[in-house]
């Protein structure tokens, strides 16, 4: 997510100098058939693809908005993990008790560490599979980072660290260990309302907490495995592609029709249509960020620079909840990289 209020102009330019070539070069075909060969038959009117551009631009604005809601919805699923995880922080520390015997530390910091275990799981898993292609740089579109010396949840030690080598090893066979991990937990709140230090009420609340985490991550799943309706974001590139394409065709009847009012001299009129090209390149840059835009956001737990920034809000709860414990081994906010959090 990027945190900075722009964006690297050359982080955009590396994702789209491909693109203005292409574009560019097919307006200079338009221009040349049309200019310097007498093509007349190379060209649109201009009212239908106005017609086209307008309808265009109001698909892609209802496409955008339903992308950015999937965006949105995963990070208020994770607003709730983040409450949640300080709950149970307190909860740890102040509903675990016996009168006349005290609590073993370790009990509570077993507990946060197998939470944070949870949490950094299902960082781990959202992200285990992605659309996205590798890249050693920071790119806008299309690509995730991969950090030679960071782990932005893309291994499982991102969450077998918290985790004795033992548990860790049992969690590892199990096709979602972050399911288990919660289950786990329950075990031990059973194992120590046996023992008198829940009572039954004490249980039931922290086992409710138990349950709103089991109903968050099936949220993120959800997000993670339902893809974006394909039919709205195929019809969106292919309806923009298909107005870029006819851009030029209706921009050299335009132009030739303002060299008529001009009476311009033949130069002067091969020179003001070859203008067209940047104007070209402009307008379809313009419609081709607005479709990748949308794209980006279609599924925010790839990894990429506009995701929700996971492994940011991981560390957030880990400082919290080990900070809760006055521990000794509080790792330091993650700071971004390139104006991005991850």
């Amino acid at each position: 997510m990027y945190v900075r209020r722009g964006i690297n102009p050359w982080h955009l330019f590396h994702d789209s100098w491909r693109f203005l070539l292409l574009v560019g070069l097919w307006a200079l075909l338009v221009v040349y058939l049309r200019e310097f060969e007498g093509i007349q038959a190379v060209g649109l009117p201009v009212a239908p693809v106005t017609t086209i551009g307008i309808a265009v631009s109001l698909y892609l604005g209802f496409k955008s908005q339903s992308a950015y809601s999937r965006w949105w919805e995963a990070r208020l699923v994770w607003g709730d993990i983040i409450n949640g995880s300080r709950s149970w922080g307190n909860y740890v520390l102040n509903l675990i008790y016996a009168e006349g015997r005290p609590v073993d530390p370790t009990v509570q910091r077993e507990l946060i560490e197998r939470h944070l275990a949870w949490v950094n799981a299902l960082a781990f898993q959202l992200r285990k599979s992605t659309r996205l292609k590798e890249s050693a740089a920071t790119r806008v579109f299309d690509h995730r980072r991969v950090f030679e010396h960071h782990d932005y949840h893309q291994t499982p030690d991102s969450f077998r660290r918290h985790l004795s080598e033992a548990e860790a090893d049992e969690i590892d066979g199990f096709a979602n260990p972050a399911t288990h991990l919660l289950r786990r937990q329950g075990d031990r709140l059973r194992q120590l309302a046996e023992g008198g230090f829940l009572d039954s009420y004490r249980h039931v609340e922290m086992m409710s907490s138990l349950r709103d985490f089991y109903f968050a991550q099936g949220s993120c799943e959800r997000i993670k495995n339902t893809p974006f309706p394909r039919q709205i974001a195929n019809f969106g590139l292919a309806f923009t592609w298909a107005f870029i394409v006819m851009l030029p065709l209706a921009f050299v009847e335009i132009f030739e029709a303002s060299i008529a009012d001009a009476n311009l001299s033949t130069i002067l009129q091969h020179e003001f249509m070859l203008t067209l090209v940047p104007f070209s390149m402009l307008i379809s840059w313009i419609f081709y960020l607005m479709e990748k835009v949308s794209d980006s956001v279609e599924d925010p737990f790839e990894g990429g620079v506009t995701d929700v920034p996971i492994s940011t809000l991981c560390r957030l709860i880990e400082i919290d909840l080990k900070q809760m414990l006055n521990a000794d081994d509080v790792p330091p906010p993650i700071k971004p990289i390139d104006g991005v959090l991850y």
